[in-house]
This record gives structure tokens, sequence and C-alpha cells, in this order.
């Protein structure tokens, strides 16, 4: 199993969470009517956050500035191993 299915498997059990396909292709994941994240092939996820901790987690390494939005809070995070998975959770 991907790392992906593995993401979306374990996310679409938290409460109040659904899966949806993403307008640009992957999964996305709502609580509610709001999309809290969505993840692309190759392993890329893409979460919002607030500022201040979008700008705390890019001074850390602990993401990437997202490629099409990248003075959002959006980052990018890449998932390429079982630690990987494990943060991005």
């Amino acid at each position: 199993m991907t790392y992906l299915k593995r993401l979306e498997e374990e996310v679409s059990t938290w409460p109040n969470i659904s899966v949806y396909p993403h307008r640009f292709g992957g999964r996305e994941f709502r609580f509610g009517s709001a999309e809290v994240g969505h993840m692309h092939t190759g392993g890329i996820v893409d979460i919002p956050f607030p500022r201040s901790l979008r700008d705390a987690l890019l001074k850390e390494g602990l993401a990437e500035e997202h490629r099409w939005v990248p003075n959002s809070g959006w980052i990018t995070f890449r998932i390429r191993s079982d630690e990987d998975h494990k943060h991005a959770l």
C-alpha cells in the first residue's frame, strides 16, 4: 500500500472528515465544508495553517512553501518514508 493510500485511509477515519476528489487531481480532505488539506500523486501533501505556524514549519525545515501560493498559509510536505508518513499525520 502506498504512503498516500495509507494517509487517506487513516485521515478518513477521523471524526467529521470526508474525502473527495481534489479539483487539481488527487484527494481532498474536508472538515464539514472546509478543506483541511489535500494530496497529489508523487507523495505531495498540501495543508493550510495559520501564517505564524506555517512560518515556523518552514523555518524548522519541516515543510516547503506551497508551489502555487507560496505567500499563503499553505505548506507542502512530501511523503517518502514511514517517518514522513507519521510526520504528516
